[in-house]
């Protein structure tokens, strides 16, 4: 097979309304113009030979952009299309009548979610057949006016169409002049395998998925850059957990929080046990050493070191990892002191040192029924699960 694309971009996208006016087709999501997002899907298919693209005299600024950066590649040809759909079709027929094409893949350019699986299925789908279309069945009850009285229509005989579409190219170019030849505008054709039923061709369907939407109006938009930067993120998850016991004083700090006790937690630094699980949290959210390697107890150095320091350096190594927190859960497990009355204090600290709102903070107190080290009242355990993105 020698496959060849159109994609139809010269519209104006004027019902999406942007607020530059922008025509839909090259408003930007992820760094990329939406109609890069449907070439880059054809581009990663080793079955595309071209990809036709018809355009808008008027947008000859954005054209001459996405030209640039595709000028790596002879498989791009840019043409000046039509004032409708169907006449900017033909004219990506007519040009590619001038190569060896067996088939063409018909496409709107604000279709961008379609998978690439999707390329395969058509061509697998069209055996036997003049060509293959994506297809959905409805989800909603479909009404129609009739006479000026309401009815419903039969659902399960109705079906969505989609792009793209996927023809044997001289039956679908001798459709479309065929039409051409009927009425010259074309003006109630509003997809491609309209013009296949016309002339008789028989087209096979193929369920799709409703992600292949068209980007019509704002909602569509927020929606595909929604999904897009879902998709260039991944989250990654970290657990720490510490432990100190307890030894002679009169305060503990906890989560850089001074708490008045009878006693005070032991360590080689302050033994801010809260801070510490958090700190390692953070370290394994990245694939990081754990503290003790960071800031080895055997090193003077961090005797009675702010735990805020080792705190600190967890949280540049997440920003220089590409890292965010998502939210931070924490249990604190003793018998005493009731950090409960301090859960107010640690949460304003702790959004305060982390740079998070409260609400993506969880703190937690439990015992442990008198059970262990903890039920003995010898010390404090913590343990923090923290959700962190990063950029794929």
């Amino acid at each position: 097979m020698k496959i060849s694309v159109i994609i139809c971009a010269a519209g104006s996208g004027s019902r999406l309304k942007s607020v530059d006016n922008t025509p839909k087709q090259f408003l930007l999501v992820n760094g990329k113009t939406i109609l890069e997002h449907s070439i880059d899907k054809f581009l990663s298919s080793n079955f595309i030979e071209r990809i036709i693209i018809t355009t808008n005299s008027l947008h000859t600024d954005y054209i001459k952009d996405i030209g640039e950066k595709y000028s790596y590649t002879d498989k791009i040809i840019m043409i000046n299309g039509s004032n409708t759909r169907p006449k900017s079709v033909l004219k990506g027929l007519e040009y590619l009548s001038k190569f060896e094409t067996s088939h063409v893949f018909i496409h709107d350019a604000v279709r961008p979610n379609f998978s690439t699986q999707l390329i395969e299925n058509l061509i697998e789908s069209a055996r036997g057949f003049h060509g293959s279309i994506p297809v959905i069945k409805p989800s909603n009850t479909i009404k129609q006016f009739k006479n000026e009285r309401l009815e419903t229509l039969n659902r399960s005989v109705i079906i969505e169409s989609q792009t793209p579409q996927f023809f044997k190219f001289t039956e679908i170019y001798n459709s479309y002049k065929e039409i051409k030849a009927r009425n010259n505008d074309m003006e109630y054709i509003t997809d491609d395998s309209q013009v296949a039923e016309l002339h008789g061709l028989n087209i096979n369907t193929f369920i799709d998925s409703s992600n292949n939407y068209k980007v019509t109006v704002q909602d569509d938009y927020r929606r595909f850059k929604m999904e897009s930067e879902d998709m260039t993120y991944q989250t990654r998850i970290g657990i720490g957990f510490d432990v100190h016991k307890f030894g002679d004083g009169n305060n503990i700090r906890l989560f850089g929080v001074d708490i008045p006790f009878h006693k005070s937690l032991q360590g080689h630094s302050d033994a801010d046990v809260g801070l510490h699980s958090i700190t390692d949290a953070i370290y394994g959210s990245i694939g990081s050493e754990d503290i003790g390697v960071h800031f080895s107890p055997k090193n003077s150095k961090w005797e009675d070191t702010d735990s805020q320091i080792f705190l600190e350096h967890s949280l540049t190594n997440l920003r220089d990892f590409g890292g965010k927190i998502l939210n931070i859960d924490i249990v604190v497990i003793c018998e005493e002191p009731n950090i409960n009355t301090f859960r107010d204090p640690i949460k304003e600290n702790l959004s305060m040192l982390l740079a998070i709102d409260k609400s993506m903070i969880g703190l937690k107190a439990t015992t442990t029924e008198k059970l262990g080290f903890t039920g003995r009242k010898e010390g404090i355990a913590v343990q923090t699960i923290i959700n962190i993105s990063v950029k794929k």
